[in-house]
């Protein structure tokens, strides 16, 4: 059989090349063990981790077929949480840089808006052109660059959890890679959310702008009842998809049917070690991390604003000499500097607690 070789990377074939080309492209970060590979003239795809000649470490350390992989090993949530902060340590460039991938733009797309007033006839039709062509770029930058942020963090944290290092530019390439398959999820997973969640708030607030009566609070009551019950479901839905596609290579519906699956695991354990109860806990410490240190950050520069001011009124007239500012002031943008770094910072935490939660769920199947 010929020693050349194809590549399939996402869907797409790259090659033939020869091995020591292999061998090249895996120190460069481009082929991974996960990736598939295919000798000229054979019609089977194989994983590239199977190959001693190109992953011979890969293949000293591989267990046997029958046992579980080492990353899938059952964690306390305690566990889980320290264990977080430590890969994060250990792989701090390389997630820092992930994250700023969507904090810049989201800087620049949030100084662009503050340039942009409602004019008196409710309009934006006085707004800077420039600004709004500046800001929506940004957004959808930012919602760009989201699939890499999402499929780097997931694939350092399986290697720094493995005990291997890692560099920028492996998992910049190993994200780009996985682009195509996040993306296409996070438009499925984020329609849902909107649309599931967004109706029932829209309702409310279309009953809410006319007249009270009975019916109509009793309709918002119905309607903020089933947002909660969806929210809950959508939760627990999606709790796993974005491990699915980039560690478990589950494409689609393949990958939420494991998520959902995964999420609803061991309802005979106690409430502790499901993930179902795990997985809140983890989000909600994030959250109340992430409002406690922006809240923090930003409240020296509320000082400093509120400077001088003695009164309610005196309070009220800075809010509304902000609000009518037509460019955003040194305090605003250093506001929003100091916020931006905030969320760079924690931004990957929560990726890699769930990562280990995922392989924590597949231990314990």
């Amino acid at each position: 059989m010929s020693e050349r070789w194809y590549v399939r990377v996402g869907g797409q074939e790259y090659g033939p090349v020869n091995a020591q080309t292999l061998r090249e492209w895996k120190a460069d970060g481009r082929l991974i063990a996960e990736n598939e590979l295919r000798r000229v003239g054979d019609r089977e795809w194989t994983r590239a981790g199977d190959h001693a000649l190109v992953f011979p470490d890969v293949q000293a350390d591989a267990a046997p077929a029958d046992e579980t992989p080492s990353s899938f090993r059952s964690r306390t949530l305690p566990q889980i949480l320290v264990d977080t902060i430590g890969i994060y340590a250990r792989g701090f460039v390389p997630f820092f840089v992930l994250a700023l991938l969507v904090a810049i733009p989201s800087f620049f797309m949030k100084v662009s808006f503050a340039f942009v007033k409602m004019s008196d006839q409710g309009d934006f039709s006085g707004a800077p052109p420039a600004a709004i062509a500046i800001g929506i770029s940004m957004l959808l930058l930012m919602l760009l660059a989201r699939p890499l942020l999402i499929g780097g963090v997931q694939f350092a944290t399986a290697e720094l959890e493995a005990g291997r290092r890692v560099g920028v530019a492996q998992v910049l390439t190993r994200a780009r890679q996985l682009w195509p398959r996040i993306a296409k999820l996070f438009v499925v997973v984020w329609s849902s959310i909107l649309f599931w969640i967004g109706m029932p708030l829209l309702a409310m607030l279309l009953i809410g702008s006319g007249p009270a009566s009975a019916v109509s609070v009793l309709i918002q009551m119905v309607a903020l009842g089933f947002l909660v019950f969806m929210a809950g479901r959508l939760f627990m839905n999606f709790m796993f998809w974005q491990q699915s596609a980039a560690l478990g290579n589950l494409e689609g519906v393949d990958a939420l049917k494991e998520s959902k699956e995964l999420a609803r695991s061991r309802p005979e354990a106690p409430r502790r070690e499901r993930p179902l109860y795990r997985g809140p806990a983890i989000a909600a410490l994030w959250l109340m991390l992430l409002i406690g240190l922006s809240l923090a950050a930003e409240l020296p520069f509320l000082v400093a604003r509120l400077q001088g001011v003695t009164t309610v009124d005196e309070a009220r007239a800075v809010v509304q000499a902000l609000a009518n500012s037509p460019a955003p002031d040194a305090l605003t943008i250093a506001t929003y500097v100091l916020s931006t770094l905030v969320h760079a910072l924690l931004a990957p935490l929560i990726g890699i607690a769930f990562v280990l939660l995922y392989f924590d769920a597949k231990a314990r199947l």
